[in-house]
């Protein structure tokens, strides 16, 4: 299991609620072999796993590795910046890489908290336990990234031809398109050529 200790609080903040990796985990493995028992979906070389839960902002913020799915979740740290809001409403958060969204979740074993999908299902991608919590591990480290800061040696992107918008309207009209074709136009350019 995978436990972090939660570091001391300075006299003037308010005070974090606990870590939540342990509880999820625990929470998780009974949803595991409960609901989810002998459904397709289940990874047979994955469980259950909390990954790198630490403090962000106001939250505990980690990543579940489960046999069917893995997701981001927030947690409640300081309670009175938690918005409780109803089971299913999205709420967005600004990272480091971006805005997420996260669902609300309320979960009689669980409890409350906020998760963003990462995986599901995993047989797919992961092939082993080990290897969905590196996944894991890599989503966290790419999500306090700064989004739009390149990788060294990326590509180029192919510059496109430009088209007159005149040209395409009198193509339009002169000649009867599918709907496919007009709701994909570069598969239909390509079948042509």
């Amino acid at each position: 299991m995978n436990e972090t200790k939660t570091p001391a609080t300075p006299q003037n903040e308010e005070p974090w609620e606990p870590n939540p990796a342990l509880r999820l985990e625990r929470g998780f493995e009974r949803i595991w072999k409960t609901r989810m028992m002998g459904l397709p979906m289940l990874h047979p070389r994955v469980r259950v796993q909390a990954v790198g839960f630490r403090r962000w902002k106001y939250f505990w913020l980690g990543v579940i590795v489960t046999p069917w799915c893995m997701n981001l979740i927030l947690s409640k740290g300081q309670p009175s910046k938690w918005k409780s809001v109803a089971e299913g409403r999205r709420l967005n958060y600004p990272f480091p890489a971006g805005l997420y969204d996260f669902i609300c979740v309320r979960d009689r074993i669980l409890g409350e908290y906020q998760m963003c999908s990462l995986m599901s299902p995993l047989d797919e991608v992961v092939a082993d336990h080990e290897m969905a919590v590196e996944i894991a591990k890599y989503s966290l480290d790419e999500l306090m990234k700064p989004a739009g800061e390149p990788e060294l040696g990326t590509p180029i992107p192919a510059f496109e031809k430009e088209t007159d918008p005149e040209a395409i309207v009198s193509a339009a009209i002169e000649r009867p398109i599918s709907r496919r074709a007009f709701l994909s136009p570069r598969k239909k350019e390509e079948e042509e050529s």
